[in-house]
């Protein structure tokens, strides 16, 4: 028997009624004030820090042939950018962009290949069906 105080859904449902109950208007008009901070944030990139950027760029790809991508690139620079605004910085520090190499090197390190389901047709039928 399946316990329903036990379903992912209520355990959703008990964690947002829990953060709810923490978030009062004053947090949350700092939280809108922070994120809005941080999305206008002027950022730039010094030419020291773009060739470094670029160096590992080039040392990853051949060091992971076939493995790293242009868009790769893109998502180290993309969360380059939010690591340092969110610290209040307006340009990338060799700090930080060590940082997100290391998160980026875990997050790749903890990822698992989903399995490939069958493919199915919108009313859940399977596309190929066997000859059996």
């Amino acid at each position: 028997m399946v316990k329903t105080e036990d379903s992912p859904s209520n355990m959703l449902e008990t964690c947002f009624r829990n953060i709810s109950s923490l978030l009062n208007q004053d947090l949350l008009n700092r939280l809108r004030l922070y994120l809005t901070q941080c999305r206008e944030q002027e950022y730039s990139l010094t030419e020291e820090l773009q060739k470094e950027v670029q160096d590992d760029f080039v040392r990853m790809r051949q060091e992971n042939q076939g493995q790293v991508t242009v868009d790769d690139l893109h998502a180290h620079l993309v969360l380059a950018r939010l690591v340092a605004v969110s610290k209040g910085k307006s340009s990338l520090d060799e700090g930080d962009w060590n940082h997100v190499k290391q998160l980026e090197r875990t997050r790749r390190s903890q990822r698992t290949a989903a399995p490939r389901a069958e493919p199915r047709a919108p009313n859940g039928l399977p596309l190929h069906i066997s000859a059996n």
